[in-house]
């Protein structure tokens, strides 16, 4: 049921970026692409009290997205915009780490998710630069599989706060450079964890904390690349109670102090 639901949001994107393509000649949008990214990513967790880490994911990841840019306002001092983006992600990566009860374990990690992000700015022009502060939320949530012996899933959710700045500067007619700062407050964030032996489902919400996004590329009439960078940070979640069938005894989890790092390169095609 799952794949099913995955796959049908896949095409949703897809159809919604046809017709958006078809609109682009008119109306208010400024920019539309589309765009398939290749990132390197990280995930750590660490003990609450020591500090130690209990284990490290990393590898690459490959995905598929689009984002749109409109005005909704204009005036003399500049426009307010909003810009939207929507990506489909997964990949395998390598684990080393540990179970939920400490037990050290190597195995590969399974990554499927989805990222949206909707923010309003204004868009201040001077010269061949225009600065657009914004703000707004950001969506994302996947999947992780830990395969082998002793593994589970688990399905994240987290709601964040975005907020930063984003320049642009028109170095020719048909070329511009441009770069995007900013800060991210997932103040929602959850982590279900499904068919953990002995135990069935667990329900953990880790802390909010400040993390960093960035990007930088370039765009050249129809085609745009750009280098980019995003972190998560998770501070350890409460401590859930549930009974182990398998041992007989009650157990108690926690999510770790989770950190996350993604590096990526993006190649775009720009439809306006």
């Amino acid at each position: 049921m799952k794949r099913t639901v995955l796959a049908l949001m896949a095409m949703l994107i897809l159809a919604q970026t046809a017709l958006l393509a078809e609109a682009a000649d008119s109306g208010p949008i400024r920019e539309l692409s589309v765009y398939p990214f290749i990132q390197y990513f990280t995930w750590e967790e660490f003990n609450g009290t020591t500090g130690s880490r209990l284990l490290k994911e990393s590898g690459p990841q490959y995905g598929v997205g689009g984002d749109i840019m409109l005005h909704l306002a204009e005036g003399k001092a500049g426009a307010m915009t909003f810009r939207g983006k929507v990506e489909l992600f997964g990949g395998v990566v390598d684990y080393d780490g540990q179970l939920q009860d400490g037990t050290p374990h190597k195995t590969d990690v399974t990554y499927f998710g989805t990222q949206e992000q909707a923010t309003l700015g204004w868009a201040i022009p001077y010269r061949d630069l225009t600065v657009e502060p914004f703000g707004g939320l950001g969506y994302r949530w996947w999947l992780r599989d830990l395969q082998g012996s002793g593994g589970y899933t688990e399905y994240w959710s987290s709601l964040s706060a975005l907020l930063g700045v984003r320049g642009n500067y028109k170095v020719g007619p048909d070329t511009s450079l441009f770069a995007m700062g900013g800060g991210k407050y997932p103040f929602y964030n959850r982590n279900d964890v499904e068919n953990y032996p002995g135990v069935g489902r667990i329900e953990l919400e880790p802390g909010s904390d400040w993390s960093a996004m960035a990007e930088a590329g370039i765009r050249h009439e129809h085609m745009k690349v750009s280098f980019y960078y995003e972190s998560y940070l998770f501070p350890q979640s409460p401590e859930v109670a549930r009974y182990n069938y398998a041992n007989a005894r009650t157990e108690y989890f926690v999510q770790p102090r989770s950190e996350s790092e993604i590096f990526g390169l993006k190649f775009g095609w720009m439809f306006k």
